[in-house]
Formats: structure tokens, C-alpha cells, sequence
């Protein structure tokens, strides 16, 4: 009985170190804040992303496409914006990205929801992120 609950606690370290040092790596984006801009015409959409690391600490190619949607009465505004990743090194990065309304439609402060896509690739491979719709409030 001690024989097999010492192999089984060992098998549970193994799986926990593996899992943890796998879900380090790869490519995450976080937004803090959206700030409204150009009376209402776009948002800027604040945070930090992370990925690699990369043994050279920078991506070959990669970006992070972002969307911001607002509803109101008068219906919905939606803003488009994009980031060229420039370090990758596992830690994270702040990054600040103006995503302009796409129609006659102006953001105005209050609830919103952001989402973000998009990839890098380097030396360590492809890593990609997927963020869905988000609540933020726009300030």
C-alpha cells in the first residue's frame, strides 16, 4: 500500500510541474482600460500581452487584431484596431491600441465588450490567442 501511494504521489508532481510549465509559454493578450477618444470616434484600448519566449526574444511575424463593440439605443458602434507584437520573452508587455468606429456611430462612456485574435511565430514555434467577448467599461 505505501509502494503504490509513494508512485502515485510522484505520477501527481510530475503531471502538476508538466501542466504548470506548459501553460506558461504562449501568447496572451489582457485589456486594463478603454479610454474614449476623438469625441467618440475610436476607443484606446489599454493592457499587456506576453509571448515566447522566443530564444531571441522577438516574434518573426505575428499579430493581435482587437474589436470593440458598444450598444445603445441608437444601435451598435464597433471599433477595429491591431498590434505588431515586438517582443516576445515571456514577459509581459504594456500595449495601447486606438480602435476607430467603423461607422457614423461615436463610443460614449459606459459598458462595452472587447475580444481580441491573432498569432506570433519564431523560433519557438506558432503560439495564438483567442479572447471572446469581454466586458469593459469605457472611461
Amino acid at each position: 500500500m505505501r509502494k503504490s501511494l509513494a508512485v502515485l504521489a510522484f505520477c501527481t508532481v510530475l503531471v502538476t510541474v508538466g501542466g504548470t510549465a506548459s501553460a506558461a509559454a504562449g501568447l496572451t493578450v489582457t485589456a486594463r482600460r478603454a479610454v474614449l477618444a476623438g469625441a467618440g470616434a475610436s476607443v484606446t484600448l489599454v493592457g499587456t500581452y506576453s509571448c515566447g519566449p522566443f530564444s531571441s526574444g522577438v516574434p518573426d511575424s505575428g499579430v493581435i487584431d482587437f474589436t470593440i463593440r458598444q450598444s445603445s439605443a441608437g444601435g451598435t458602434v464597433t471599433g477595429f484596431g491591431y498590434l505588431e507584437p515586438t517582443a516576445c520573452d515571456g514577459a509581459d508587455h504594456p500595449f495601447s491600441v486606438d480602435l476607430p468606429s467603423v461607422s457614423e456611430l461615436r463610443f460614449r462612456r459606459g459598458a462595452a465588450q472587447w475580444s481580441a485574435s491573432g498569432y506570433v511565430e519564431g523560433d519557438g514555434g506558432l503560439q495564438s490567442v483567442s479572447v471572446p467577448p469581454t466586458a469593459i467599461r469605457i472611461r
